[in-house]
C-alpha cells in the first residue's frame, strides 16, 4: 500500500492495530469454545494437557488477528482512495483482463498469494484434525500413545504452516506491503507527528492535481484504445453546425431564385401605373 503523508502512515498503524487485537480476542474465544466443545464430544482432546490446550487457543488467535489486521489494512487503504474509485475500477478491469490471459497454474498462484492467510488458517485447521483423525484410527495404540502422536504431528504441520507464513511475510517485506513494514512506518509516524506542523493546503491541491491529471490520461487511454475521440460531444456538435451550413448553402440559391422571379414580377404592375 502507498502512503503518502506521516498522518495516514499513523491512522494505517492504527487501523491495523484495532483490527488485529479485535481479530486476536474473536480467535481466543472463538479457539476456547471450540476447545470445550470438542473436549465434551471427543476423549482425545479431553485427555490433552493444559499446555496443548492453552496452544490451541491461543494459535486460533493469533491466526484469525492476522487475518483481521491485514483485512483491516485492505479495509483503510479502500477508505482512504475514495477519489481513487475512478483509477481503481480501471486496475480492476486491467487485472481481469490479464488473468484472462494466464494460464490456470498462474491463476492459482496469484489467489494464493491474494488469500495467503486464509489458506494458512484453513491448512492450519485441516492439520489439527486431520492428525487426531489419523491417530485415532490406529487400533495399536493406548490412548496416552494417540495424544503423543498426535501432538507430533499438529506440531509438525503447524511449524510448516507458520514456515509458510513466514515465507509470504518476507515476500511482501521485499516489496515495502508487509504488516512489520506498516507497524514500522506507523510507530515512527506517531512520534514525528507530535514535531511536525500538520500539511498546508497547497499540497493537497497538487495532489488533486495530479488525480485530475492521472484520470484524463486513462481516459485518454480507454478511449484511444476504443479508436474514440476524447471531446466526441464537441465533435458532434460541430457536425451539426456544418451539416446546418451546407444546409443553408444549398437554400440559398433557391431562395435567390424566388426572389428574382418576385422582382419580374413586379416590374409590370409597376409599367402599368405608371402608364
Amino acid at each position: 500500500m502507498k502512503i503518502l503523508t506521516k498522518e495516514e502512515e499513523a491512522a494505517h498503524y492504527s487501523a491495523v492495530l484495532k483490527g488485529g487485537t479485535f481479530g486476536t480476542i474473536i480467535g481466543l474465544v472463538g479457539g476456547w469454545a471450540g476447545v470445550l466443545a470438542a473436549s465434551r464430544r471427543f476423549h482425545t482432546i479431553r485427555n490433552l494437557t493444559l499446555p496443548m490446550k492453552a496452544f490451541l487457543v491461543t494459535s486460533s488467535g493469533t491466526f484469525v488477528g492476522i487475518v483481521a489486521a491485514d483485512h483491516s489494512s485492505r479495509q483503510f487503504e479502500a477508505e482512504r482512495n475514495v477519489g481513487l474509485k475512478y483509477l481503481g475500477e480501471r486496475e480492476e478491469r486491467l487485472r481481469r483482463e490479464e488473468l484472462s490471459q494466464m494460464s490456470l497454474g498462474n491463476r492459482i498462484g496469484a489467489w494464493a498469494r491474494e488469500e495467503k492467510y486464509k489458506i494458512i488458517g484453513a491448512t492450519w485447521i485441516a492439520s489439527i484434525v486431520g492428525s487426531f483423525v489419523l491417530v485415532g484410527r490406529n487400533p495399536y495404540l493406548s490412548g496416552q500413545q494417540k495424544i503423543v502422536q498426535a501432538r507430533v504431528y499438529a506440531q509438525g504441520l503447524t511449524l510448516a504452516v507458520m514456515c509458510a507464513s513466514a515465507a509470504f511475510e518476507i515476500h511482501d517485506q521485499r516489496k515495502g506491503q508487509g504488516l512489520l513494514d506498516a507497524a514500522k512506518k506507523g510507530r515512527e509516524a506517531a512520534k514525528e507527528i507530535k514535531n511536525q506542523p500538520a500539511e498546508s493546503h497547497h499540497q493537497r491541491r497538487d495532489e488533486n492535481a495530479d488525480l485530475w491529471q492521472d484520470m484524463v490520461a486513462a481516459e485518454e487511454q480507454k478511449l484511444k484504445s476504443r479508436h474514440k475521440p476524447l471531446y466526441e460531444h464537441e465533435e458532434k456538435k460541430g457536425a451539426v453546425t456544418e451539416a446546418v451550413k451546407a444546409k443553408q448553402e444549398e437554400e440559398a440559391p433557391k431562395e435567390e431564385a424566388k426572389e428574382e422571379t418576385e422582382e419580374k414580377k413586379e416590374e409590370p404592375e409597376e409599367k402599368e401605373e405608371s402608364k
